[in-house]
């Protein structure tokens, strides 16, 4: 499925966890999958960056929530976007991803593409519900809340822009993910070359509203139940004050 993801370094050391609260989110059973996508060079397509995929079963038609957190920049996450940085995740690097995803019924193709999720609801205060509910502190970590039927899905996950052609080809062509405007303040970096994120899916019954329990599976994921959130979050927002561009669909 994928051209290229396999060469990435340590692409595929995800994990899969379990948790049944995530700071902000609802009572519903969700699944939280960490990972990471890499900038790399494909022998045949270039330079650009790999695509996770991941799958899952609803046992009935379900109200499907997938929350991405993965942006560490701009923690005021509205307006003009003035703020600071924060390591979400305590790893000593910062990031300013732009995440897309894209989910397939049954298999990845041109014809199964159900519906694709990109920036969280409207750059608005951040508060506790849609988007913003796992501690995102940017509109530009991709959301998505939608009815799904009985199935098998699959979810093509990587940097925007994610069209559905590099989605089928398991590569995102001439992708460059977003890198800081001046040095990163933890790295000294002028760009980057991976991002690492966390994706929260939730899934309640369409008629009775009860609680679907979820697995998500991928090439290399093990499963590990895990209490409460997976990403750290600091009590303060330290770092300095940043400004940036937001990208253009």
């Amino acid at each position: 499925m994928s051209v290229n993801t396999r060469n990435a370094p340590a692409l595929k050391k995800v994990t899969v966890t379990l948790a049944i609260a995530l700071l902000g989110l609802s009572s519903a059973q969700a699944e939280v999958v960490n990972g990471t996508i890499y900038k790399t060079v494909d022998p045949v397509h270039g330079a650009g960056t790999t695509i996770d995929f991941y799958s899952f079963s609803l046992s009935s038609a379900a109200n499907v929530v997938i929350d991405v957190l993965a942006n560490e920049g701009y923690a005021a996450g509205w307006g003009a976007h003035p703020g600071a940085y924060v390591d979400l995740n305590g790893d000593g690097e910062l990031t300013l991803a732009d995440s897309q995803f894209r989910i397939f019924q049954d298999t990845v193709s041109l014809d199964t593409e159900i519906v694709s999720g990109d920036d969280s609801p409207a750059y608005t205060i951040p508060g506790n519900t849609g988007g913003w509910a796992d501690g995102s502190l940017l509109s530009r970590d991709s959301y998505l809340a939608t009815a799904l039927d009985v199935g098998n899905y699959i979810i093509a996950f990587g940097d925007y822009s994610l069209t559905i052609e590099e989605a089928v080809l398991g590569f995102n062509k001439g992708d460059v993910i977003t890198g800081a405007t001046g040095l990163n303040p933890v790295t000294g970096a002028t760009g980057q070359d991976h991002f690492d994120y966390q994706i929260t899916l939730t899934a309640t019954d369409y008629v009775t509203g009860a609680n679907l329990p979820l697995t998500i599976t991928g090439e290399g994921v093990s499963a590990v139940p895990v209490p409460g959130a997976v990403w750290l979050f600091g009590s303060a927002l330290a770092g300095l004050g940043v400004f940036g561009k937001r990208r253009t669909a």
